[in-house]
């Protein structure tokens, strides 16, 4: 099953390169209407609009969840054909999104998204994955309910385009619901805490939620209201938000040893570097680095999978590598490490250099420049961290001594030559920025200099035992200032909601709320039907006899 589906995405993947080729050379944009349904009046129709943005990212989607695919056959051992089904409901969730340009079918396409990834969550259907997977969509639902509340706003505009948008006065209360549900779904500050939470799910389906899904499905909805979001004023609200985030996962992350939640860390600073360039208003950088980011991110999180599968621990201070026997995993593991540092001339230097650059230059006063560039030292400190402990550290605990198989390296070597080339490439490609950056020499040799400077002083922490105790500043730091404390809470209440539904399920009681729901739903469904065939006379008697009643 799940090679009928990796080559139906390999397929696929072939034949948009000619049509992102075509568009990108012309400039083309394609929309397509679809009408569903017709009664009287009233219209339902489901667009789809395709032009540089969503094709870029459309085939980056796609690219990975086949590199994913193909993974999966090796790593899932048992319900492949479930999982698979699962897997690609949710790669459609998130390509419905990118393609819709109307509000109503990017509200279904976020309720897949949110519905698929409970189920991927709490694929291992244990009591840990069960309350991730429970606290990651209830952090969720926030943004599931200010998105709705932002389309029933919409509902004065007479359309729910997002290009109708740019003609609209722009209202701060819809605006604010957009922003609050972009900060849920990409995690930013106060929502965080469930991104560390849904590492409970299978490693690949990691790789896809924290490469190009789940997470850049809030950069994604921002850029597509750009015009929304510039003529309001939410610059530094998002620049606020965005700089706490990534000084909080930056910190985190030099304190973290679960090598699954590192990389999430590192995904949650690279989400916040998109949001810091949003806010300087370098839309076209920040989905730049969002299309870079997705093929690195997701070939770091199988290189991790693998190493966690031979190591038998997720600890980072337990895992090593053999490259005797994963020769390819080894390299592509340190070559995407090294894109995450942003070394010269590789993907993400092309993104990430001239984010810097823009940051230096702009209205932007320059202690929070500082603190950017800064923190984007941490980056490759962690980075370099990951890299010296697993090629360093000497394996002491029993070890699975299996070579790789053809899918575990084909599904490498699928993102590693992207992730090399494709900043290169895609910079040609698309037009990333108007302006002209007039840099000194010395401003311009920060970011290589930076890199250098922290290889130099990076050095492998040995006497970090697990036991060592911790003091009130490392607890902070690792537990993302205290948000996952102030959540135990809410965990205990869904765990308390659970064991009720468990014991109601049993004595019979859900199945018949669930059937008087059903037939209440019905019932109501038939009246309204005969409502709307009553004349207007008749349909005014019947309300002004309901008021009686009730009054």
């Amino acid at each position: 099953m799940i090679k009928n589906y990796t080559l139906f995405m390999i397929l696929a993947s072939i034949m948009l390169v000619p049509v992102n080729m075509m568009i990108f050379s012309k400039s083309l944009t394609i929309m397509i209407e679809w009408k569903m349904m017709s009664m009287k009046s009233s219209e339902v129709s489901m667009f789809f609009l395709l032009d540089e943005s969503s094709s870029a990212f459309v085939l980056t989607v796609m690219m990975v969840t086949t590199s994913i695919l193909m993974y999966s056959s090796f790593y899932i051992e048992k319900k492949k054909k479930m999982f698979a089904k699962i897997l690609v409901t949710f790669m459609i969730s998130m390509l419905m999104m990118i393609l819709s340009p109307n509000m109503m079918s990017l509200v279904m396409s976020w309720e897949g998204l949110g519905m698929t990834s409970f189920v991927l969550i709490m694929y291992y259907q244990n009591k840990k994955s069960v309350m991730s997977s429970f606290y990651t969509m209830m952090m969720n639902r926030v943004g599931d309910i200010t998105l709705l509340l932002t389309m029933m706003i919409l509902m004065d505009s007479a359309s729910w385009m997002f290009l109708s948008t740019e003609y609209l006065n722009h209202s701060m209360v819809w605006i604010s619901f957009l922003s609050i549900s972009t900060f849920s779904k990409s995690a930013q500050m106060p929502f965080s805490s469930w991104l560390t939470e849904a590492m409970a799910a299978p490693t690949p389906v990691s790789a896809l939620v924290h490469s190009s899904t789940l997470v850049t499905a809030g950069v994604y909805l921002t850029i597509r209201f750009k015009s929304s979001m510039l003529s309001t004023g939410m610059n530094p609200i998002i620049l606020t938000v965005a700089m706490m985030t990534l000084m909080m996962a930056s910190l985190n992350s030099l304190m973290e040893m679960d090598m699954k939640k590192l990389v999430a860390l590192s995904t949650l600073s690279q989400i916040s570097i998109m949001f810091i360039s949003i806010s300087a208003n370098l839309y076209s950088l920040a989905f730049f680095h969002m299309i870079v980011h997705a093929t690195f991110k997701a070939l770091i999180f199988l290189c991790s999978s693998t190493f966690i599968y031979v190591s038998n621990t997720q600890d980072l201070r337990k895992l090593s590598s053999t490259s005797s026997y994963m020769m390819v995993t080894n390299i592509s593991f340190n070559v995407a490490s090294m894109i995450l540092c942003a070394l010269p001339f590789v993907s993400s230097f092309y993104s990430k250099e001239i984010i810097m650059e823009m940051m230096m230059i702009s209205s932007i006063n320059s202690p929070l420049t500082l603190i950017f560039i800064t923190l984007m030292m941490v980056t490759s400190s962690y980075s370099l961290k990951m890299m010296m402990i697993i090629n360093l550290n000497k394996m002491s605990l029993n070890m699975k001594m299996k070579k790789e198989t053809y899918n575990q390296k084909m599904s490498k070597v699928l993102l590693l030559i992207p992730s090399m080339l494709l900043g290169n490439k895609l910079s040609w490609l698309m037009e990333l920025n108007m302006n002209i950056v007039y840099l000194s020499i010395t401003e311009k040799l920060i970011a290589p200099v930076m890199i250098l400077t922290m290889m130099k002083m990076m050095k492998v922490d040995k006497s970090f035992k697990i036991n060592k105790p911790n003091t009130s500043v490392k607890q902070m730091m690792s537990y993302m200032w205290f948000m996952k404390n102030l959540n135990l809470m809410t965990k205990m209440n869904f765990m308390n909601q659970g064991v009720v539904m468990l014991k109601t399920n049993e004595k019979g009681a859900m199945t018949n709320q669930v059937k008087t729901l059903i037939k209440f739903i019905y019932l109501a469904t038939k009246l309204m039907f005969k409502i709307g065939k009553m004349n207007l006379k008749a349909t005014t008697l019947l309300m002004f006899i309901l008021m009686i009643i009730l009054i």
